[in-house]
């Protein structure tokens, strides 16, 4: 399906893997909300949130492995692993593990709510990759 919101969710990782604003700034609203409750921050309005991106210091890099949604496919791109993109109709959920320029790797998860075909909020959980608990490992076994 063209121009399907599960399309808009692959194609704004490309915009933003790609540091292309111009290509993210059609697939938002404009009044967009991007929300990171970790760090208590929401961004109100596709201006500031192209402004945030523009300058951010060390943007990770990404990389694509497999996507599920309404459609399973494999997509792979130069680098921010989209590990899985689940959802139907106005709401998307994608795993994602993001390496960044010092090296650190952070798992994330962004919810994605669509109006009217465009990303109108984000909400964004993300963590750093952490060694596990020694005292857990007799009943855990490693990924």
């Amino acid at each position: 399906m063209a121009g399907s919101n599960r399309e808009t969710v692959d194609k704004f990782y490309k915009a933003i893997q790609a540091r292309d604003w111009d290509l993210v700034g059609p697939l938002v609203t404009s009044d967009i909300v991007w929300e990171m409750p970790q760090s208590g921050e929401r961004v109100r309005g596709a201006d500031k949130n192209r402004e945030m991106n523009e300058n951010y210091p060390g943007l990770p890099d990404a990389t694509v492995k497999r996507v599920t949604g309404s459609e399973d496919r494999w997509v792979t791109t130069p680098s921010w692993t989209v590990l899985k993109v689940t959802g139907s109709g106005d709401e998307y959920v994608a795993e994602t593990l993001v390496k960044y320029p010092d090296g650190s790797e952070w798992h994330a998860v962004d919810f994605f709510h669509f109006q009217d075909g465009k990303i109108a909020r984000i909400t964004a959980y993300f963590a750093p990759t952490l060694p596990p608990a020694e005292w857990r490992s007799r009943w855990v076994e490693r990924m």
